[in-house]
Formats: structure tokens, sequence, C-alpha cells
């Protein structure tokens, strides 16, 4: 045993005292002359000469490869039939309409230019009924009464222009909408008319529905002020359910990428009975074709290439790993790709089981999808995968085709706040760049802001050189949000809406919506800041259809901000 354990010992000793060594050599040529206009050309010679040549590049060299000739894909497929939001029952989804539509929708908030438009409109019904001359009791009893503020001067001058002229359309249509009030006035007020004055209120409330695409609800929102973005989950039916959440959507765009697996979270229909319907079992046979695309490299050296894309002129660095993958697969990969079409419709998760390749010597080889294993795995990697919010949980190979919007037609913004860190005052600032107007648009809030009467001069009492002053102001369209502690943590803190003494109220919807305390968390507004921005939308969909809503979208702000708050301050008497 001693004998045995010291040899035991010598061995380890004489392990650790020789290291393994790893080295690698390169070929490096040593051109004779500075010229290498010869070398390039790429002369050709005798037969024997073409031989080497070939022989030099290892074109005699054979590789067991071959190439496809038939592929196989087994997919399962499911369709995804309901949406929840934060707020409210989840609810049934149809792809009649863009998913970004339901999500980001909100209730229209009349102003001068909507009440004048629905105005106009029913006018325009009236006149096809000859019936305009009922204009004045219209305007009576629908008056067009706003309070337009003096720095707006856009919607002054179209409030003198309509105010005498037009009703409130949308007050017409709140009578027609809510209750029966407009069908009992119409009955008093013109009873020689009344039946086609009842008949055009379908007409009326249905242009409506369809010009403005609005939530049925006005609380089913996914938007929530406390993270500045949207949230929701769309699920499939409950017979082998699959929920994904988007958790982190403020972007405009849907796309597979901002779903994540939620496998804890089920979501039933309230009332309704389920359809247990599972996936379906999808099975495609095909023949793969080659992919070629601009600048990709021919496999025989005297080929050349078109000189629309250099890869070799990509400028980068030894740190530019996505520019340096790029030049990789561009000149060393990219000559012997194949396409597997693989057709899906919109709103289908797919779960691709397996796919099994024919190559032209008969064999077949079966390709399992990549990034098996937990998610917890830091070696594991797919494209097209969606994680799941549960690290020890198996990943799977689910993909989900959005029924999203390709493109929309998007106005300038109706309202831009700035949320701004501002590190001398130790607060942040919510700057409303934009507010909306009573014509429709935005208009610049620092006009909105404006002060009517300049303060005035400071005389002091008597020959005093300096003056104490408590405190200086901001402008108007500067909200402050102080930092306070997270409820039972001395640690975290948030974001609370202030006011500053005698300012008015924030002239936007995105700071006046959420009621008293409203709250912001700390890590939604970086050091950078956030731009928070609402705006018209409108697309044509898959039917026909076009869709006009107002969503919200987030973008990274431009910097820190100083606000030039100051308190306690001496300062000289001029």
């Amino acid at each position: 045993m001693p004998v045995a354990a010291r040899s035991y010992t010598e061995l380890l000793l004489i392990s650790y005292r020789i290291p393994s060594i790893t080295a690698y050599n390169r070929l490096e040529p040593s051109p004779r002359t500075a010229n290498f206009d010869r070398s390039l050309k790429a002369e050709i010679r005798d037969p024997l000469w073409m031989l080497t040549r070939q022989w030099q590049f290892g074109e005699f060299e054979g590789e067991d490869a071959a190439s496809p000739v038939t592929a196989q894909i087994l997919g399962m497929h499911t369709s995804m039939d309901r949406v929840s939001f934060p707020v409210g029952d989840p609810f049934p989804f149809k792809q009649d309409m863009p998913l970004e539509t339901h999500v980001e929708r909100e209730v229209i908030r009349p102003d001068l230019s909507v009440a004048v438009q629905m105005g106009r409109y029913f006018l325009k019904l009236m006149k096809k009924h000859s019936l305009e001359g009922k204009l004045a009791d219209f305007m009576t009893r629908y008056p067009l009464s706003y309070v337009i503020d003096p720095h707006d001067k856009d919607a002054v001058v179209l409030y003198s222009t309509v105010k005498n002229k037009m009703f409130d359309g949308y007050k017409l249509y709140l009578d027609m909408a809510g209750s029966n009030a407009y069908d009992t006035w119409v009955n008093a007020a013109f009873p020689a008319d009344a039946a086609t004055f009842r008949s055009l209120a379908p007409l009326f409330t249905a242009w409506h529905t369809r010009n403005y695409s609005q939530p049925v609800n006005a609380d089913d929102t996914a938007w929530l002020p406390a993270q500045l973005e949207y949230q929701f989950s769309i699920s499939s039916p409950q017979n082998q359910q699959v929920t994904l959440a988007a958790d982190q959507y403020y972007e405009g765009h849907l796309d597979w990428y901002s779903f994540d697996m939620d496998p804890r979270k089920q979501v039933p229909l309230p009332g309704q009975e389920e359809e247990q319907a599972g996936p379906v079992e999808n099975f495609v046979s095909f023949l793969p074709s080659p992919i070629a695309f601009k600048g990709m490299p021919n496999p025989r050296f005297w080929m050349m290439e078109e000189n629309q894309t250099d890869f070799g002129k990509i400028d980068t660095s030894v740190t530019g790993l996505l520019h340096l993958m790029l030049a990789e697969f561009g000149l060393i990969y990219s000559n012997d790709w194949f396409m597997l079409p693989y057709p899906l419709a919109i709103n289908t998760l797919c779960e691709i089981k397996g796919i099994v390749i024919t190559d032209v010597f008969g064999q077949e080889i079966l390709i399992r999808p990549a990034g098996k294993g937990p998610e917890s795995n830091w070696h594991r990697w797919a494209m097209f995968h969606h994680s799941s919010k549960i690290a020890t949980s198996n990943s799977t190979n689910f993909f989900y085709l959005t029924p999203a919007i390709t493109k929309a037609l998007e106005c300038p913004p109706l309202e831009e706040v700035n949320f701004l860190r501002d590190e001398m005052a130790n607060m942040v600032w919510a700057v409303e760049n934009i507010v909306p107007s009573h014509t429709g648009k935005g208009v610049r809030g620092n006009e909105m802001a404006m002060i009517d009467t300049p303060p005035p001069d400071f005389v002091p009492v008597g020959n005093a050189d300096i003056r104490y002053v408590l405190g200086t102001t901001v402008p108007g369209n500067w909200t402050p949000f102080i930092p306070v502690h997270v409820n039972n943590s001395d640690t975290e803190i948030r974001f609370q809406r202030g006011r500053m003494p005698g300012a008015k109220p924030a002239y936007g919807v995105l700071l006046k919506e959420q009621p008293a305390p409203y709250f912001i968390n700390e890590e939604e507004i970086p050091r950078a800041g956030v731009i928070v921005s609402r705006s018209f939308q409108r697309t044509r969909w898959l039917n026909g259809k076009t869709f006009l809503w107002t969503g919200r979208y987030k973008q990274a702000g431009k910097g820190e901000g100083w606000s030039n708050l100051k308190f306690d301050q001496i300062e000289d008497i001029p």
C-alpha cells in the first residue's frame, strides 16, 4: 500500500510538473514584390499547370457530404383564441383585426375637432333627406361649448369659425348610444320627420364605430402607467393550453420576439364553454431549394462574383462580434445553404417536432430542434425561440406567427412627454414637449405654458444689495416626480407625481389619466430618460378593412436635464 500510494503521488507530481502546451501554426505568404497586379490576374497556363492549381486549392480532396433532395417537416399547429389584459376579464380574440389594434386602442377623447367632424357628417346625412332646415334646432340642443386656451391659436380660430355654424356631433352620438334621449327629443321636436331622424341614428353610430376603433369597455386597457408600457397575454384553448405573455411592449410593432412563454398562467374564458381543440398535426414534404444572395462566394476559383456587395470591406474591430459573424457567414459558410419553405397561417403557434432530410445517396438524417434543455443552461442557444419565464423548465421550440401589421400610417404625435432625470434637483421631470390641441393635432408644450404677464420687477424697501429667494420656478409644462420609498422598503424607491405651487394641471392625457397618487417605477426611467408619445395610426388589414386608433409608444430619451430649480438662494439686487 505505501508503494502504491507513493507511486500515485509521484504520478500526480509528474502530471502537474509537465503541463500540456497547445501550439498553433500559421502560414503567412512572403511576397517578393509589392506589386500584386500579376498575381491577381490569375493567369492560366498549360493543362498541367491547371491540374496543379486545382490540387493547390484542394479540389481533388473528396468530402463525405451530399446534397439534399427531399425534406419532410412535422409540426403541431395551434390557433390562439383569447387575450387577457392586466385589468378585466379575458376576451375572445379574432384575427379580423390586427393584434396591435386590440392592444393599443383607447377611447377617443372628445375635443372640438371630433365634435365638428361628427356634426358635419350628421349634417351630410340630413342633407340627403332634405332635413338641413332643422340645423338651428340641433345647434340649440347640442351647442359647441369648449374652453379654448388662448395660447392654442389655431383652436381659437377654429372655434370662432364654427361656433355659430355647427352643433356638437359627439354629444349627439352620446345621446344615441347611451340612452333613448335622442329618440324622445326628435319625436317631440319633429313629429313629421321623427321616423327619418330615427333611421339616421344607426347610420351615424355605425359610421363612428367604423371610423374609430375603440375598446368595448373604457377600462379594457393594456397600458400600465407605472411601467410606461403595454402588458398583455394571448393564449390557446385550454386543451394543452399555451400562454404567451408580452410584458414589455412599447415599440408600436408586435413580432415573435415580443412574447415569452408563461407555463404558470391559465386563461379561461368566463361565461363560455371551452372548445377543447388541441394542436393539429401538420406534415409537409417538398424539395429543398438552394439559396443565393448578393456577395455570396462562388464555389470555383475562376468564377467571378458581382461587385455590388463586398463583405471584406466591413469596417469593424476585434470586439465587433456581430460584424465578424456576418463577414464569416458571407465569406465562408454561404455557398451551400438550402431553404425549406414551411407555409404557416397567421395567429398560429407552431411547434416543429423534427425535420427529415434525404440526400442524394438515399440517407435519411433527422434534424432535431436546437436549444434543448432548461432555460438556466447558458450554453443553450436557439433562434426564433420563445423563452420561458420559468428558468428551470425545459425549453420548447414554439414559434408564434403574430397577426400584426406590416406597415401603418402614423400622424405626428398628438402628445409627447419627455421623462428626464434632474440629478441636481434629485427628481424626475415630465416635460410635455407636445400637448393635444382642440384642432385634432399636437402643439408645442412650451407655447401653451407661456406666461401672459411677466412677474413684476423686485423693488427693495431700502438700499440692500442682496435679497433672499425661497425658491425658483419652472415652466408650466414641467411636472415633477419626486422619489419616495416603496411600501415596506427602506432601500427601493419609485417616483410619485407632484405639482409645483400655483401650477396648472397637466395639459395632456398621459399625465392626467391616472388619479392621485401616481407612481412610476424607478427602473423605468434610466439616466438617458424616456419619451412617451400618443398618435393616431391607420392601417389596412387582410380583409380589406381599415382601422384607425390611438396608440402609444416609448423610445429612449436624449439624456439628463436641468430645471434650474433652486431653493434658499441669495441673489444680488441689480
